[in-house]
């Protein structure tokens, strides 16, 4: 709270300072764009650890200031996020700071980082970044659906880091990163870093990406997606493995549909998700899960948009729910976003 009143207070003596007669101070800034959004969502869900539980509780507050020129800029989100998943919905608390380790936080930084480009077409971006991996985004009213899927349930979301970034056409860029990992009693031991590509090529737009978790377990991870008539398509496939042993793996599948029909429609997200040999990847005990999602989406103006959902969830281990081997979550949202 401290920083935050020393920061209100140093601006309050800038703009003091400002000469209000006989002069005029000119002050050229980098174009920078204002976004964000705000939604409230409520579940009922099934099989919690208290039986059958109902919220309604923010799920997205969110700030962001992004801008620059040729030589730079910046990129800053600050808010809270819910991220609630088919897993779990009503048991989760709304989370800050992500990428600064702070996780009793439920207000604060999300992310926020300098981008510098020292020569054409190359981009170095330092500071709290949100992953390249996956194709679910921070913002769940920037997804198709309201709960978070089982494939990005065990991806990586934000973290301290660097990434260069070399872009060969408007069309193709190529990627390097490191993240500094989560300081536990002095040590960064889970430090990690990923490499990547993402394209266009004929109408599809695609991601592949290898993220390396330092001492622990490595991912591959690749996204499609493109657009047939009034239905969009997406593909988010992952495999993993541990590094202490690489038959403990796993590996996901994630199919998004939404047909658009005006001002409605109809997401549809079915996933499969599976464990090898105990790895406690997906935490399913090596056994098949699977899940189906679907948000009838109605559009009430530009900025404003009201959806519910159903969500099932079924998997192949028979205590996988407290003491189940199904559960399923209903949701409603409200959002605004500009």
């Amino acid at each position: 709270m401290k920083r935050y009143v020393a920061t209100i207070l140093t601006v309050l003596l800038l703009l003091s300072s400002i000469p209000s007669e006989g002069a005029e101070l000119k002050v050229d800034l980098p174009q920078l764009k204002l976004s964000g959004g705000l939604s409230v969502s409520g579940f009922r869900e099934t099989k919690t650890d208290r039986g059958t539980e109902s919220s309604l509780k923010l799920e997205d507050a969110l700030f962001e200031i992004e801008g620059g020129d040729t030589s730079g800029g910046i990129d800053i989100a600050i808010g809270s996020l819910l991220l609630p998943t088919v897993l779990s919905s009503a048991d989760e608390e709304n989370k800050g700071n992500f990428g600064l380790n702070r996780s009793d936080d439920r207000f604060g930084l999300l992310w926020g980082y300098v981008k510098v480009n020292p020569v054409k077409n190359l981009e170095i971006d330092g500071g709290v970044l949100p992953t390249n991996v996956g194709y679910e985004l921070a913002e769940s009213y920037k997804n198709f659906n309201i709960t978070y899927g089982l494939v990005w349930n065990s991806q990586p979301f934000i973290y301290r880091g660097v990434r260069v970034t070399y872009t060969f056409s408007e069309s193709f860029q190529v990627y390097g990163e490191y993240d500094r990992g989560k300081e536990l009693n002095g040590n960064t031991d889970d430090h990690a870093f990923g490499v990547g590509a993402t394209g266009a090529l004929k109408g599809f737009y695609y991601t592949v990406n290898y993220f390396d978790y330092g001492n622990f377990k490595n991912l591959f991870d690749f996204t499609l997606s493109t657009e047939c008539r009034n239905i969009k398509l997406g593909l988010n496939g992952d495999y993993q493995w541990l590094d202490k042993d690489g038959s403990k793996a796993g590996y996901g599948l994630a199919v998004y549909m939404v047909p658009e029909f005006g001002k409605i429609s109809l997401p549809v997200r079915a996933e499969y998700v599976r464990d090898r040999n105990n790895s406690g990847i997906y935490g399913f005990k090596d056994k098949g899960t699977y899940s189906f999602t679907v948000t009838p989406t109605y559009k009430l103006s530009e900025h404003t948009t009201v959806r519910a959902e159903y969500s099932y969830v079924k998997s192949n281990y028979s205590e996988a729910f407290n003491g189940s081997d199904h559960k399923e979550i209903l949701s409603f949202q409200f959002s605004y976003a500009f």
